[in-house]
């Protein structure tokens, strides 16, 4: 009975991001590099900056495996939502359960090999420019000692800009950069905090100057 739920999900998901890659081509010339990187099966963390409402469904079209997200369990409420988004493999998460609830979820999906994605800075970036990353991406993978792809995600804030709706014809790119290698079996609050800031420079470098975080005064 699972096997034909997920078969169906399956299906579901490869229609929509059919569908999705086609308007994101269309209207915003999507173009992808080093999708190649991305390990074809088993456990794997795609970690990308975050400065769009589409980005999402920008990391789900790019990657050429099936993608599980998490979303605030409040957007479950809308009827064609509460029925779409399981079928999308999205993770519902109470706003009250706060980190661990999350980092519990991506265990549980990484355990069944399946890609998770994750916006390592928390939220969208109101300015474009990189912000600090936090540590769960790092403690998801050190505890499930699953790779790290770091990922850029260039032109969707002005495609789709934050509080705004799409405007056509603005490019979308997105970048894939190496494996990061995990120190094995240490997962103590200075190995988070080392990967941390591995993964946020790994990231930092596959983007263009313009989203570099600007050096405060």
């Amino acid at each position: 009975m699972m096997g034909a739920m997920y078969a169906y999900g399956l299906r579901v998901y490869r229609f929509t991001r059919g569908l999705a890659r086609v308007l994101l081509q269309v209207l915003f010339g999507l173009r992808v590099e080093g999708s190649e990187k991305i390990p074809p099966e088993g456990p794997v963390i795609l970690a990308s900056n975050h400065i769009s409402l589409v980005d999402p469904v920008v990391m789900g079209v790019a990657c050429p495996r099936v993608v599980s997200y998490m979303s605030r369990d409040d957007v479950f409420e809308y009827p064609i939502l509460r029925w779409l988004l399981p079928r999308l493999y999205v993770i519902p998460v109470s706003r009250g359960s706060g980190d661990l609830g999350a980092v519990k979820a991506a265990i549980r999906t990484l355990k069944g090999g399946t890609a998770f994605g994750i916006f390592p800075e928390g939220r969208r970036s109101r300015t474009g420019s990189i912000e600090p990353f936090k540590t769960g991406a790092a403690a998801i993978a050190l505890r499930t000692s699953a790779p790290i792809i770091p990922a850029a995600i260039i032109g969707s804030d002005k495609a789709w800009p934050v509080g705004k709706g799409p405007r056509l014809r603005r490019p979308i790119r997105v970048v894939f950069g190496d494996p990061i290698a995990l120190p094995p079996g240490k997962t103590d609050h200075q190995t988070l905090e080392e990967v941390t800031r591995q993964l946020e420079a790994a990231v930092t470098a596959l983007l263009p100057p313009e989203y570099h975080r600007k050096p405060t005064v």
